[in-house]
This record gives C-alpha cells, sequence and structure tokens, in this order.
C-alpha cells in the first residue's frame, strides 16, 4: 500500500526504549578472541528466534577444533585472510567472503594475517542459497567455493574438540585431530563461500525497487543480502512489518548515507519508520542486510558500541531530528 502524508514519519526527536535504531561500530565491540585465543567470539545481538551474531578479531589460530551441533554457521569476513581447516579439507577466506558452515561440520580458524575481524551469524534453521536468486544474482560454477581437499590438517597429537549445544559446549579431549583428512570418497563438502562483489544486486529500472535476498533459512526467519550500490530511485519512507534489519558497510571508495567507514553498521528494529539514501552512489560501494524474523536486541557488548540513530541517512540521532522536516512524502507500509 502507498499513501501520502503530510508530514515524514521518518522524523524524532528523541527515543527511549530497547526497540530504537541504532549505529553499530563493529571495530568497537571488545571482541574477547582479540587477547586470548581461547575465548569465543563475543555476542553483540540475538533474537527472540535464537539467532545470534558475534564478532571475532582473532589473529592467533583455534587451539581447539570446533563443531556447532545445533546451530548452522554463517562468518563474514570484514579484515583479513583465514584458513578455515574442515573435516572436508581447507577453505582460505579473504574479506568479502560469506563462509557457510552447517551444523555438525568441523573447523579450526587459522588467521594469515596480523588483522582480522569477522561477524558470526548462527541460526537454529539450516540456510542455503534461495534457488530463484542463484541463475541470475549468482554464479555458482564461478563464485561458490568448496574447500580444497588437498589441504588437510597438518596437526597432529592430542586435540580439544567443543562441541556447541543449545544449553553450552562440551569439551572431549581425543588422542588425534578429527579433521585429518586421507580423501573424499563420494559426495560434495556442504561448506561453501561466495565473496559479496560476487552477488550481483537486483534493480528495476528507472524507479529502483526492493533487493532480492540471495540466502535464506526453510522459514525465511534468516534472510540474507547484497545491499551494494544499484541504479534506481530512492527507496520510499517505509517500516518493515515482518523483519528487523541490520545492515553492514563492508567499504566504500563511495558512501551509502552516512555510513562511510568499513565496519559501521545499523540496525533497525520491525515497525520503526526509516528512509534509506540513495543506493545510486558515484563510485560504488559494498554493503550487506540481514533480515531478521524474529526481533533483535543488542547484548551489552553491542550497545556499547553502538549509539541511537536517525532513519533517513543513518547519522547519529542529533537533537532536532532527522534531516528531512519539509512537505508531503510518499510512504510504503
Amino acid at each position: 500500500m502507498v499513501t501520502q502524508r503530510p508530514h515524514p514519519i521518518i522524523a524524532y526527536t528523541e527515543v527511549t526504549g530497547a526497540h530504537a535504531p541504532r549505529r553499530i561500530d563493529l571495530t568497537a565491540i571488545k571482541a574477547l578472541d582479540a587477547t586470548d585465543s581461547a575465548e569465543l567470539p563475543t555476542v553483540f545481538a540475538r533474537s527472540r528466534n535464537e539467532l545470534t551474531l558475534a564478532v571475532s578479531a582473532r589473529t592467533e589460530p583455534t587451539p581447539f577444533v570446533w563443531r556447532n551441533a545445533e546451530y548452522d554457521e554463517v562468518h563474514f569476513v570484514q579484515e583479513g585472510e583465514f584458513d578455515y581447516v574442515t573435516d572436508w579439507g581447507t577453505l582460505t577466506a579473504k574479506p568479502g567472503d560469506f563462509v557457510f558452515l552447517p551444523r555438525a561440520a568441523s573447523y579450526r580458524v587459522v588467521p594469515t594475517t596480523t588483522s582480522a575481524l569477522r561477524v558470526i551469524i548462527e541460526t537454529p534453521e539450516a540456510i542455503a542459497l534461495n534457488p530463484q536468486a542463484v541463475p541470475g544474482m549468482i554464479n555458482p560454477a564461478r563464485s561458490v567455493s568448496r574447500p580444497d581437499a588437498t589441504r588437510t590438517s597438518d596437526a597432529s597429537g592430542e586435540t580439544t574438540l567443543l562441541i556447541r549445544a543449545a544449553d553450552g559446549i562440551t569439551r572431549f579431549t581425543m588422542p588425534e585431530d578429527p579433521l585429518a583428512l586421507t580423501a573424499i570418497v563420494s559426495g560434495q563438502a556442504p561448506v561453501w563461500k561466495v565473496n559479496l562483489a560476487e552477488v550481483q544486486p537486483v534493480t528495476y529500472l528507472p524507479l529502483g525497487g526492493p533487493p532480492s535476498h540471495f540466502a535464506e533459512t526453510p522459514t525465511k526467519d534468516l534472510l540474507l543480502y547484497t545491499m551494494s550500490a544499484r541504479p534506481g530511485g530512492r527507496p520510499p519512507q517505509h517500516h518493515n512489518a515482518d523483519y528487523d534489519e541490520l545492515v553492514f558497510y563492508f567499504r566504500g571508495p563511495g558512501p551509502y548515507g552516512g555510513l562511510t567507514e568499513p565496519g559501521l553498521g545499523f540496525w533497525i528494529p520491525k515497525a520503526v519508520a526509516h528512509w534509506g539514501p540513495s543506493e545510486d552512489v558515484e563510485g560504488g560501494y559494498l554493503a550487506w542486510l540481514l533480515e531478521s524474523g524474529g526481533t533483535i536486541r543488542l547484548t551489552p557488548e553491542g550497545l556499547a558500541a553502538s549509539e541511537l540513530m536517525e532513519t533517513s541517512y543513518f547519522h547519529p540521532l542529533r537533537s532536532g531530528g532527522s534531516p528531512e522536516q519539509a512537505g508531503p512524502q510518499s510512504h510504503l507500509s
């Protein structure tokens, strides 16, 4: 439904309460594994449907093998390079890569650079490429990579295995490394990656239109999109009745509204009106969007690295509200 109203629906001068849009600086989250390799990633947001988002700044190899018994994982590499040593060989991940790790996959993360930053998503549902998106948005033969089975684990001797379940972590001590591999006899490795730059934005010229997601869970509680630069008009003012939206700016050179520094992002809860800035930006930029059907709340660590935000250009909220204050506007709801 499209309506016209006498005033912008996005303007507010202050907000009190938990259901409020915030800018998030991923680089400001105090990731515990940055200084202690035995620590796990630091959770900065959770949904009521058990989706979690965490940050890792690990620069030393994990001193254990990790296996998630109940959650699929997506790792987005913001900064640094990593070898994911898995049950099926080694997958090298670079900035802009989404790495997909299904439940029960075992892996060890080995950073190969001196700086590192990743966003780690966990979901109780299985994650898959959106079948409708694959032909046009992603070229599977060119853009989807899987582990190299000839690059197996070179560790030996006693190994710690951590298995995560919904009620916590169980630690196993094993006499040998469970990641050691001789050969893949049949089948295809379920671990894979795709780079954000390889996901093609969808647009509807001349006016533009909503983005299309490239990965999803069966109930569509989690949807992943590219929010990178594309031609078309500025989106209408609207609110999302079904999903919380989290957008993360990967890199420029162009800005996405008030997001100009790599690692900046924002969270807009469902039912909160917003007006995205133009995506037709000179020089272009790369960004991605996560939609969560379960309402999101930031953890104390996330709140400490965030600030209240206006919902037009995604600048910090200042007295006086959003920049657009005048004239009737069209709204989509």
